[in-house]
């Protein structure tokens, strides 16, 4: 079975610098959206990787599930109900997963999006193997809210297939989170932007979450 998840970029009307010192912005979503597609490999398809396609930005990448087991397994996890922020140790060894794709240079800007990605999944899927697919029409670098709508779009296919939320995936089209299960999907993207960003104020991913 393959999930599928949507989520979408934001604007600041008022607020854009301040609100990352804690003052207060006005924002809000529009209509351009990063959709995510997760589906897990079969036994019977004898493929123990996972792989990462940025159909966007045209880069492709793929672990060994044993490498990554080998060099995350001793951070704990998964966490599902109980985000967690990435550690020192844990940046540090998800870096080296990242170095060994060969990540070109001229998108090396990336590298901290394929961080988080890593983070997020192993934190709340653990090490299974699977193929998840990202396309986007928000523009990378241009204050939309990419990273956010990447980091919520993956953290809602990663718990749908979950038992921390509660969604009827035998219904047809797509369906919404409720209100407590969207606080847990946005308190796990807000820990993929501390990756990407360091110090985010939390106004994107919330947006991105909450909005349309």
């Amino acid at each position: 079975m393959e999930i599928k998840a949507r989520a979408p970029g934001k604007i600041i009307l008022a607020g854009e610098h301040a609100v990352v010192h804690g003052s207060t912005a006005v924002a809000a979503s529009f209509d351009l959206c990063t959709l995510c597609s997760l589906r897990f490999h079969s036994d019977s398809e004898n493929d123990d990787t996972l792989n990462l396609s940025l159909k966007s930005v045209g880069l492709e990448f793929s672990w060994s599930v044993g490498r990554i087991r080998e060099a995350l397994s001793h951070l704990g996890g998964p966490f599902l109900s109980t985000p967690t922020s990435c550690s020192t140790e844990a940046v540090r060894c998800i870096a080296a997963l990242v170095e060994e794709q060969n990540f070109p240079e001229a998108k090396i800007g990336l590298a901290t999006g394929v961080s988080a990605f890593l983070w997020l999944y192993t934190s709340i899927q653990g090490f299974k193997p699977a193929t998840v697919v990202v396309t986007s029409d928000l523009p990378v670098g241009a204050g939309l809210g990419s990273s956010a709508a990447f980091c919520v779009s993956l953290t809602a296919t990663l718990l749908a297939y979950s038992d921390s939320v509660s969604l009827d995936k035998n219904q047809q089209g797509w369906l919404a989170y409720g209100d407590s299960d969207l606080d847990l999907l946005n308190k796990w993207a807000f820990e993929g932007e501390k990756i990407i960003h360091g110090k985010p104020s939390g106004l994107d991913n919330t947006v991105s979450t909450y909005g349309m």
